[in-house]
């Protein structure tokens, strides 16, 4: 989950990690590869990758609160194959969402020029451990994450990780698992590729695609 699995979570902005199944925290850098919750988290700019977080947590990150609502009803769908920039505009109603309970939001800037203009970003707070109330209040706009990606619906999920992180060492990202299966960490002193974003997508699309 990164890289989310899905886009940067809320609270990080270039992150170092890659995350399946985070919270809101982490999936700021989700989106950007160079950014990535899922498990959405992370809220310090280390280069962590990850994806947004699934129903139950994401990535890879904070909890979600326990007061929030679980329904997946009607929420968003990412795809394994959604790019950066759809899943930042699947994410605009959410981040409006938090934009009106107060939440600090501002533009991507520099970390996605292709994004429409008027785009609102991840904030840098972890809103489910500090704004757990709004976090409730937006949940049901926030974009789940490829089931694929949730251990919770994919039998086969650890077999699938395996090979992902195989698939990125293989063309070059240099990544190391994390402990729990959750998503990746750079390698001490690997330098990403620029098309590392690519590279991910596709080893996550190749390892988790049905066989």
């Amino acid at each position: 989950m990164r890289k989310n699995s899905g886009l940067p979570a809320p609270g990080q902005d270039r992150p170092a990690k890659k995350i399946l199944f985070l919270t809101c925290a982490v999936l700021a850098v989700t989106l950007i590869t160079g950014c990535s919750s899922g498990g959405d988290a992370e809220s310090k700019d280390d280069g962590v990758v990850s994806v947004p977080e699934s129903g139950g947590g994401g990535k890879g990150g904070a909890p979600k609160s326990p007061a929030a609502d679980d329904s997946e009803s009607g929420r968003p769908q990412i795809r394994l194959d959604t790019t950066e920039l759809e899943k930042i505009r699947m994410f605009q109603g959410y981040l409006r969402c938090l934009k009106d309970h107060g939440v600090p939001i501002s533009g991507p800037g520099n970390k996605m020029p292709e994004a429409d203009p008027g785009t609102l970003w991840f904030p840098s707070m972890d809103v489910a451990k500090e704004r757990p109330d709004v976090e409730k209040a937006c949940l049901g706009k926030r974009p789940l994450p490829p089931p694929e990606t949730d251990p919770k619906k994919n039998p086969d999920y650890m077999a699938d990780y395996t090979e992902w992180i195989e698939c990125n060492n293989r063309r070059g990202l240099k990544v190391n698992p994390l402990p729990d299966g959750g998503g990746w960490n750079y390698k001490p002193g690997a330098i990403p590729p620029k098309n590392e974003g690519q590279i991910d997508q596709e080893c996550m699309i190749e390892a988790f695609s049905d066989k």
